[in-house]
């Protein structure tokens, strides 16, 4: 289910036990961050078990690793490809209007890029035949 049609949910505040405080502190998390973070992540339809196709190697910053990470700790995700696999997602759903607008400007330029590439190949036969 998309984020947008979810329920807007209020995190109530409440007190981290001590494990979870050293748990965050070890993780440079507040525990009441990661107590949000869980019951934000919770909430919802995760699309963890789902199949994903293609691999990305990227660099992240730090301050989102320890977010990654902590939602591994907290159980919402099994492994940080999955955790950014769904952030990413998210991230794009998020964006989903820039997504719409740009994505045929995207396909026109392919099929300029196509015609260029097909005239250009044209043009280099004949030239080689001369």
């Amino acid at each position: 289910m998309p984020s947008s049609t979810r329920s807007k949910r209020k995190i109530q505040k409440r007190t981290p036990s001590d494990e979870e405080s050293h748990e965050g502190q070890q993780r440079g998390l507040d525990p009441e961050v990661l107590q949000e973070l869980k019951e934000l992540f919770t909430s919802g339809d995760l699309p963890t078990a789902k199949r994903r196709d293609s691999i990305v190697m990227t660099r992240v910053w730090d301050s989102d690793l320890r977010i990654v990470d902590a939602l591994i700790s907290l159980d919402i995700f099994k492994s940080r490809s999955e955790a950014v696999a769904y952030l990413v997602h998210e991230g794009i759903l998020a964006k989903r209007e820039l997504v719409d607008t740009i994505l045929p400007a995207i396909d026109q330029i392919e099929e300029i890029k196509q015609k260029t590439r097909r005239e250009a190949v044209k043009a280099l036969h004949r030239s080689a035949r001369e």
